[in-house]
């Protein structure tokens, strides 16, 4: 909350309850991240920093449709790694997702962000597919889906936004 406070985001993301693939890190940040954005705009702590309300919350998730799409496009995979049985991947409904960003311009630092994690993530040599430790095949997906959990959505003809900005009035953090 501090921190939320100090820097003033405009936008904050978060994982989905479930911590994205059930990882009890990521559950625990899911906890301490809402519940930061909930009292940091509310309660004044001492040394805590003046309030500051965020103008939109976001949950990162994987829609169905996407992930069934870049599963079918996995022609071969690794030795040693499998593909998913259905329903093994989380993914949630399409009509979850409030926001699609299409990263395309930006998929190879996705790819040596993954990397970077190399005790954790192996990405096959097509560079179109990952693994975690469980050498479950996954497809590098190329827009990265959200749910607005707080905050007004500035979706565009489409019904979704595309930009996690959308609708944001731009301000300086004041500090």
């Amino acid at each position: 909350m501090k921190v939320m406070r100090e820097l003033r985001p405009q936008v904050v993301i978060g994982y989905d309850p479930e911590g994205g693939y059930g990882h009890p890190d990521h559950q625990q940040v899911h906890s301490l991240v809402t519940e930061a954005v909930e009292v940091c705009g509310t309660q004044s702590y001492p040394r805590a920093g003046s309030p500051w309300e965020v103008s939109k919350f976001y949950w990162t998730v994987t829609g169905h449709e996407q992930l069934q799409s870049g599963l079918a496009a996995i022609d071969d995979i690794p030795a040693g790694w499998r593909l998913p049985a259905e329903g093994e991947l989380p993914s949630v409904p399409e009509n979850m997702i409030t926001t699609s960003v299409d990263i395309r311009g930006v998929l190879g630092a996705k790819r040596d962000a993954l990397r970077a994690h190399a005790t954790q993530v192996t990405v096959a040599p097509s560079g179109s597919e990952y693994a975690l430790s469980n050498d479950i095949a996954q497809p590098i997906l190329l827009d990265e889906q959200y749910v607005l959990v707080r905050g007004e959505l500035g979706a565009d003809e489409t019904g979704r936004e595309t930009d996690l900005f959308s609708g944001v009035l731009s301000c300086a953090p004041h500090h």
